[in-house]
């Protein structure tokens, strides 16, 4: 599955050129890794983000947010 490259470009414009944020494609998307650790990632036309367990209500509680099927 290809991942969106616009959605992507507006990832990296907003991570801009930090120094510990790499990027590297997996699972068929695109991830962004802070110091080697999976922070956010574009998978298909989806942003997937990584928040600490009690963030997460909140995040739910926004307009469009999901959590991501089991696979």
């Amino acid at each position: 599955m290809a991942f969106s490259e616009k959605l992507a470009a507006r990832v990296r414009q907003l991570l801009g050129q930090r120094r510990l944020v790499s990027k590297k494609q997996m699972f068929g998307g695109l991830a962004f890794l802070l110091r080697g650790n999976l922070c956010c990632g574009v998978h298909g036309d989806e942003l997937i983000i990584r928040l600490p367990s009690e963030e997460t209500d909140a995040a739910l509680a926004e307009k469009g947010a999901r959590v991501a099927p089991a696979r």
